[in-house]
């Protein structure tokens, strides 16, 4: 449980505090998906999508809401593998965006196999008890601790 939060929220750190510094970048990777989105929705998603998935990948590390961060992560992985999977079909020849802007086309076959190991790991840490090493077990043991009759 422990490596499936670690090596997820340090994809979900890596990936957002890539994207951060060029919102307009990600911005243009959104658009390259071909998909009928608003502009609002693009621009919304390039600002607040990458500090949500830092938010999310430090709450997987920590191992602080664990199943709430690991089911949010989730959500996002089926968009991002929906989002790829698109793309692949149609032939798209783009970077996927994933870790911030890039003008080499990416492998969205590859691309979607990692997305789907990922997700692999993100209903792992969901499914499963958050483990000793992480916060929320942490949280448990104190508030059992304080609950027992003295002596």
């Amino acid at each position: 449980m422990l490596a499936s939060r670690v090596v997820l929220g340090g994809v979900f750190v890596a990936a957002g505090a890539a994207k951060i510094p060029d919102p307009g970048g990600f911005a243009a990777a959104i658009r390259s998906y071909g998909l009928a989105l608003p502009e609002w929705f693009v621009s919304l998603s390039a600002h607040a999508l990458p500090y949500l998935e830092v938010l999310v990948g430090l709450y997987l590390i920590a191992g602080l809401f664990t199943r709430l961060a690991a089911w949010a992560a989730n959500a996002m992985m089926c968009v991002f593998i929906a989002a790829i999977l698109q793309a692949a079909l149609r032939g798209l020849e783009i970077s996927c965006g994933c870790f911030g802007p890039s003008s080499e086309p990416s492998n969205l076959w590859l691309d979607l196999l990692r997305d789907l190991g990922l997700l692999a790991l993100g209903l792992h840490a969901a499914l499963l008890p958050p483990g000793r090493f992480s916060v929320d077990a942490l949280l448990g043991r104190a508030a059992t601790e304080t609950s027992r009759p003295p002596g």
